[in-house]
């Protein structure tokens, strides 16, 4: 994503999960630091499930952290609707869980 003379403000990466039927994963979302929280990472995530929605998805899948520093990402995906449907402790080191939310988009 590029605001008018600003050059890249933000990123997402998405694919189809292989071995499923509908189902897909958001690998990353980024927005340049001196854009954060003005609706950058807003658009990439509604851009997002508007496309996979375009093409028949049915769930998304993202996977992050459990630690207090990813707390504003958690609450982030909370606010449009994620829910948080696992946890695996000590998954990416002690004491940092991967936390994994998941939201319908169609139905099925």
């Amino acid at each position: 994503m590029a605001a008018a003379g600003t050059g890249v403000v933000g990123a997402v990466a998405y694919g189809q999960t292989p071995m499923t039927e509908g189902t897909y994963d958001l690998y990353w979302i980024a927005c340049d630091p001196a854009r954060q929280r003005t609706g950058v990472g807003t658009a990439l995530l509604g851009a997002m499930e508007d496309d996979l929605r375009r093409r028949g998805a049915r769930l998304l899948r993202v996977e992050t952290s459990g630690t207090p520093a990813y707390q504003p990402t958690r609450a982030f995906y909370g606010r449009f609707g994620y829910r948080e449907t696992a946890r695996l402790p000590d998954f990416y080191r002690p004491g940092d869980d991967l936390v994994i939310f998941t939201k319908r988009l169609g139905i099925g």
